[in-house]
């Protein structure tokens, strides 16, 4: 009963060994396919997808309102899976998001610059040219879709329980350390931890919402135990209202409480 984070360098085997990894354990594998769906259901397109998913946002969408919608959005959505339990998340900041998450084991899968060009010279059958350009651009695309959304370092050593070297490590060899891990009594789950994760998806999904409410600066809200509580320190009333219509229409919160 567990999460699994898993971040992973192009070429460096990482999506198979999440791939092998959920199905010998029997956990649901979450990607981008997933993820997108959820943020579809609030309005995000796969062409938004495409545009904000794991890339590094330029300046112009840095400073956009949908930018941070996004960014609250795709939070709701790895909260919501974790919640779930037996899980393996794959990529999306989730080493960040999770990090103070007890039961989740943050994995890193890596390898050295030429075994990945390699791999990939014969995954795509390109030629060497290509297969170099597409890590450099992949690796700027991740480390900047971390730093700019979760204000984080994709290569921290300090996020991750478990950094696997790809260079002589085979599949099997990467997925039997996980499961050795992943059984150890330090990464069992509670019913607690379960609610505070229903909690932190509903917090992000109401901040979500906020963000189109007008003349709102900036949403500060909490959710206990599926009870909304606005702060609403020198909110106009009619924005107070708004914000509180907004996060009503929001599956899963019972009521917005009074501080």
């Amino acid at each position: 009963m567990a999460i699994i984070t898993i971040s992973r360098q192009i070429g460096s085997l990482g999506d198979e060994i999440a791939r092998e990894i959920a199905d010998k354990l029997g956990y649901e594998r979450i990607e981008k396919a997933q993820i997108g769906a959820v943020l579809a259901e609030h309005g995000f397109s796969s062409a938004d997808l495409d545009k904000y998913d794991e890339k590094n946002p330029s300046l112009l969408q840095h400073l956009s309102i949908r930018k941070k919608i996004f960014d609250h959005l795709i939070r709701a959505a790895v909260y919501e899976f974790a919640a779930r339990e037996n899980v393996v998340i794959v990529g999306r900041g989730a080493q960040v998001i999770l990090k103070d998450i007890p039961g989740t084991l943050h994995l890193r899968v890596i390898a050295p610059y030429a075994t990945r060009v390699k791999r990939l010279m014969e995954q795509k059958e390109n030629d060497e040219n290509i297969a170099q350009a597409d890590i450099r651009k992949s690796d700027r695309n991740s480390s900047g879709y971390i730093h700019a959304y979760f204000n984080a370092d994709w290569a921290d050593s300090e996020l991750y329980d478990l950094v696997l070297n790809t260079r002589n490590l085979t599949l099997n060899n990467c997925v039997e350390m996980i499961k050795c891990t992943i059984c150890s009594a330090e990464f069992s789950r509670s019913l607690q931890v379960t609610e505070k994760l229903f909690d932190l998806a509903l917090t992000e999904k109401a901040k979500a919402v906020m963000r189109e409410v007008d003349g709102l600066e900036k949403p500060e809200l909490v959710v206990q135990n599926r009870i909304a509580y606005l702060t609403d320190q020198g909110m106009a009333l009619e924005v107070k209202e708004a914000c509180e219509k907004a996060i009503s229409n929001i599956k899963g919160i019972k009521e917005i409480g009074q501080q």
